[in-house]
C-alpha cells in the first residue's frame, strides 16, 4: 500500500488525530511565530486541519496541505460549513510546497519523519519560508539507538502495535543538520518520551504511572533529555 492509500485507509476510518496538533505543541508554535494577524501559515500534513484551524483562528491566512485527499477534502467541507473563509486546504505532496510560498511561518506535527530524499525537502522548505520567516515542527526523534533498535525489532510484531506507515522513520540528527544548512535551528524536548514506551508498547498500558515518574525524573538530567522521542524543532 502506497503512503497516500495507507493516509486515505486512516481517514476513512477515523480522524487519524494525534495530541500532537494539540494544546502546549500549539502554544509553543505560535510563541515561535508571533503576532499571526495579516500572516500566512503553511501548514504541512495537516489530516483534519485542527492546526489549521487554531492559526486561522488567530488572524493567519493557512494553506493547509496534506497528501490525503481524504483529509484534504474532509477539511474544506469543513470550512465551507463553518463559514471559514482563510483556510485553503490543498492536496500536494510536501516536495511541491515552494510553489505555494512564499509563506510566512511553516507548521508541521510528526511529518517530516516521512520525507525522503530530506536533503531536497529542506531546500523546497527554505525556498517555500519568506526571507525573515519560520518554522516549526513537533516530531519524533532517533537520537536513542535503543528506540530506533525496538522500532526496527520489536514494532509490530506479536502484540506490538504499528502506528505509521512503511516507509516513514524517526527524524535522525543528520537530518536536522540537513535542516540547519538552510536555517537556524533550536531543538527543545519538551518532555522525556522514553521510558512510558514500555508501557505503551510491551504493557498495554499497564504500570503508567511508575514509568511516567522515570521520564519526568529523568527528564530533569540533560544527557538523558536528549534522548527523548518527542521533540520541538525551531526554525529561523
Amino acid at each position: 500500500m502506497g503512503v497516500e492509500d495507507f493516509w486515505d485507509a486512516r481517514y476513512r476510518v477515523d480522524e487519524a488525530s494525534s495530541v500532537a496538533e494539540e494544546g502546549p505543541v500549539l502554544a509553543a508554535a505560535l510563541t515561535h511565530f508571533g503576532d499571526l494577524a495579516g500572516k500566512t501559515v503553511l501548514d504541512l500534513g495537516c489530516g483534519m486541519g485542527r492546526s489549521s484551524l487554531f492559526f486561522a483562528q488567530c488572524g493567519a491566512r493557512v494553506i493547509a496541505v496534506d497528501v490525503s485527499r481524504v483529509a484534504v477534502a474532509r477539511l474544506e467541507r469543513l470550512c465551507a460549513e463553518r463559514g471559514i473563509a482563510n483556510v485553503e486546504a490543498v492536496h500536494g505532496s510536501a516536495f511541491e510546497i515552494d510553489r505555494l510560498g512564499p509563506v510566512d511561518y511553516a507548521f508541521g506535527a510528526m511529518i517530516l519523519h516521512h520525507l525522503e530524499p530530506f536533503d531536497e525537502f529542506a531546500r523546497v522548505l527554505r525556498a517555500a519560508v519568506a526571507p525573515g520567516g519560520r518554522a516549526f515542527f513537533y516530531e519524533n526523534s532517533a537520537m536513542s539507538r535503543l528506540l530506533v533498535w525496538f522500532r526496527e525489532h520489536v514494532v509490530g510484531r506479536a502484540w506490538v502495535p504499528k502506528e505509521g506507515d512503511d516507509e516513514e522513520f524517526p527524524l535522525t540528527p543528520g537530518e536536522v543538520d540537513l535542516l540547519r544548512r538552510q536555517f537556524s535551528v533550536r531543538v527543545e524536548y519538551p518532555e522525556l518520551l522514553f521510558f512510558r514506551l514500555v508501557s505503551d508498547y510491551l504493557l498495554r498500558g499497564r504500570l503508567q504511572a511508575p514509568f511516567a515518574w522515570a521520564d519526568r525524573m529523568g527528564h530533569r538530567i540533560p544527557a538523558l533529555r536528549r534522548l527523548s522521542y518527542r521533540q520541538y524543532l525551531y526554525l529561523g
